[in-house]
Formats: C-alpha cells, structure tokens, sequence
C-alpha cells in the first residue's frame, strides 16, 4: 500500500510562491485576442482561489480565537494590522468571512475560482442585513448560479432589486428603517479637505431642514447687506460677495458653533476646545511668510521635514499651516516643550492621574492608542502609565506621573498590563509592547 504524504501549510505555501516565480519569468503577454481571453481566465480563477483562501484564514483565526495572543480584538483587527490592509479590505474579508459560514455553495463556487470576490463581497452585504439573512441562506444556490453566468453590473443590479423586493414593507417601515440606520460621517480626504455626508428618517429631517434653512437664510441676508452696503440698490445677485455653496457651509458651520455656544453657556456646560499642534520651525517659518518674508530667502526651509514636523489635531487630522498659524493670531498659543526623543519633558511624580497639561503632553505624543494594530484615535484613550503607577509586591512599578512615563492607551489595551504584557519606551521614544512569555508584538 502506498502512503501518500500531504504537504504542510507552510510547503504548499512555498510551492506557491515557486510557481508564481515560474509564472513571472514566463511572464503574461499575449499572442492574440484568443490568448488573451485565456489568461484573463486563468489568472482571474486562481486570484479567485487566493482570494478564498485569504477570506478563510480570518475565519480560522477568529474561530481559534489566536488574535487574542496579540491582544488584538477580533480577527479582522489583527489580519489588517499584520498585512498593513486599509480598514476597508479588512472589513470586507471579515463580512465575507462571516457570511461564507451559513453559505457552503457560494463558499465552495468561490474557493474554486467560479465566482469572484467582488460577487461575494455583494452577497455577503446581503447578508449581513438582518432583516433579508434567512432569505438570502434559504436561497444561496440562486445567487452562487447567478453569480457564475452574469456580469457583475448584472448581478449588483440584480441583487439590489431582491433585497429591495424581499425588505420593502411600505414607507412607515422605510422611515423607521431610516431613523435606525440615522448616520453621520465627517471625512478627511488625502488633501485635507472635509466632507459631510450622513441620513436620518422623515421627522428628523423636516426638522434639520428647517434649522439649516434659519440659518442659511440669515447668511443670505447678510451678503445682500454687504452688497447693498457697497453698491446700494443697483446690488444684484451677481455682487454677493459668497457663492450659494458657500452659503450652504457657512451656515452649517454657524450651527454648529451656535451649538458648541449654548453648551458653554448652559448651566455645569463645557467649552468644547480644537487643538492644533504645530512644531516651532514650522509656525516660525508661516508666520515669516504672512509677515511678507520668503523662509526660502531666509534660509530657513527644509524641502523634506524631519519627524518633529507636525501640524494636526490631536488625532492626527492634518491642518494646513498657513490657517493654522492665521488662526492662532486671534486664538490661543501653549508652548509645549519636547526633548530630543520626541517625548514631552517631564513633570514629576505628585500625582497618580495625568490631568490638565500632564494628560495632554501624554496624548501630543502620538495620534492612536500605542498598542501594535489599534487605531483607536488619542482623544478616546486613557493617560496610561508604561511604568506603573503603584509599586507592586515584587518591587515593580514606581513609574512617575510624567509624560515620559506615559503613553495614550485605549480602554481595553490599559488594562492588558494586568494580564502580564509589559509596555517600554525606548532611546528614541518609541513604544513597544511584549507579551506575557517577553516576545514583543510587531
């Protein structure tokens, strides 16, 4: 009888990476149309196979539970911090993941390559709504065989039109769906600019509608005025000094300082505060150029901006630094100094809670939660001792209230130390982290 040897992960994986060797120097340039057709074919069914197999290995890991060793809180979380993925691909392996469980003939279509991974990032989106998840598990050989023989347009279209069919109840049941589905999002764009996009149901909308129309007609009225004020009755619409966009933001923007006014002055309220933290060669050198003097005369620009370079918020939201330094001629300046390292000076060891300008030298050092992979922003960590605070039975602890002693921590990493995981700083400033047995996690 004959013995046959199945190969380990590890060998399969390395004669993976042989075979794609061969494929690169074979290299993929067609001879014809034909040709063509064919490697598209090929190449795309074993990408497909890939690509199950990556959407496999989350659910492997979350079913083992081995991201926790990492202190990592799902799955998901680790594969994106180890892979350096997007949050967006990490989600997406982990829908997929999440809905191929109750899915065996979709699962099997896409491990062997029939169906691709954009057609089942669609179906797990299906079934990730709770309201049409039976339907689409009671119904899944449909879509895997649809999946297989159209377009995806055709498909998207398609799978659109059934789960609007299967989970359309009439427009009470709409708007209630809208209401609890009421979102809002401000995102940064890689040129730092904002955008504003959010829904809501019918009876928080009429009402937003008209709050926004209060206040953007006030911003008309006073641009007639100014234009009135200038060129008197003859003013036209053409003299604005805004365009109807620009009103449109000015007058959000009035609303929500109006917002952050009244929740100053109500009774036990709070001044709601925007840090922008800008280096002292940068701001030197924008407030030469508002001045009227060229820092590229003077001396004093440097083409590529050392690690000290920063002018963001807290989070690390960048801001453009001619406005930011425009803006602190009429705000508030705290000098805050750093020492060589980066690390904010230290502030001595009176009291065991980082408060006031202690919690924010803490929180200037670093824009997300200091553990590997958690990118939970600094506004939303705790002021957490690296060293800790209370001096422990076998002699540890004894760290100081200081910034150098501190690090932004989120809520849950805070409290690993106590599970045995050491957090240090290094010469340079940097933090690492090791697990219970000394190893660090990367």
């Amino acid at each position: 009888m004959e013995t046959v040897c199945e190969p380990t992960t590890a060998e399969a994986i390395d004669a993976l990476a042989a075979a794609l060797d061969d494929l690169q120097h074979a290299g993929v340039t067609p001879t014809s149309a034909d040709d063509a057709r064919g490697l598209i074919v090929a190449l795309e069914t074993q990408a497909r196979r890939m690509r199950s197999l990556q959407v496999d290995l989350v659910e492997q890991i979350d079913r083992t539970a081995t991201c926790v060793l990492d202190g990592h809180t799902s799955a998901k979380v680790m594969v994106r911090h180890v892979a350096r993925l997007s949050g967006v691909e990490a989600h997406r392996r982990a829908q997929c993941a999440r809905a191929l469980r109750t899915l065996p003939t979709v699962k099997a279509s896409f491990a062997s390559g029939r169906i691709g991974g954009c057609q089942v990032e669609r179906i797990a989106r299906a079934h990730a709504n709770p309201r049409v998840r039976a339907a689409v598990e009671a119904n899944e050989a449909s879509f895997a065989a649809e999946a297989e023989t159209n377009e995806y347009l055709a498909f998207d279209a398609m799978v659109d039109d059934w789960v609007r069919l299967l989970d359309e109840d009439g427009t009470r049941d709409r708007d209630q769906r809208a209401h609890e589905n009421r979102d809002v999002r401000l995102h940064q764009g890689y040129d730092g600019s904002w955008t504003l996009s959010g829904r809501c149901g019918s009876l928080a909308g009429v009402e937003l509608e008209s709050i926004f129309k209060a206040f953007y007609e006030a911003e008309t009225l006073a641009d007639w005025d100014a234009a009135r004020a200038e060129r008197g009755d003859a003013a036209t619409a053409s003299d604005l000094p805004r365009t109807d966009a620009q009103r449109r933001f000015d007058a959000l923007h009035a609303v929500f300082r109006s917002a952050a006014t009244a929740r100053a002055d109500a009774p036990g309220g709070s001044t709601i505060e925007t840090n922008i933290v800008i280096d002292h060669r940068t701001f030197e050198r924008m407030l030469a150029r508002l001045t009227g003097v060229d820092p590229l005369l003077q001396g004093a620009f440097d083409p590529f901006p050392t690690r000290s370079y920063r002018c963001s918020t807290l989070d690390g939201r960048p801001v453009e630094a001619t406005i930011a330094v425009a803006q602190a001629l009429v705000g508030h300046v705290r000098r805050v100094v750093v020492g060589a390292d980066g690390v904010v000076i230290d502030m001595g060891r009176k009291r065991r809670l980082f408060t006031g300008a202690a919690a924010l030298a803490v929180k200037l050092q670093s824009t997300t939660c200091y553990w590997p992979g958690c990118h939970t922003p600094v506004t939303a960590c705790h002021c957490d001792h690296l060293r800790p605070w209370s001096i422990r039975a076998d002699g540890s602890g004894g760290g100081c209230t200081c910034p150098g002693n501190g690090g932004p921590g989120c809520g849950r990493h805070n409290h690993d130390k106590e599970r045995g995981y050491r957090v240090r700083r290094d010469p340079t400033g940097a933090i690492h982290v090791y697990r219970p047995d000394g190893t660090e996690i990367l």
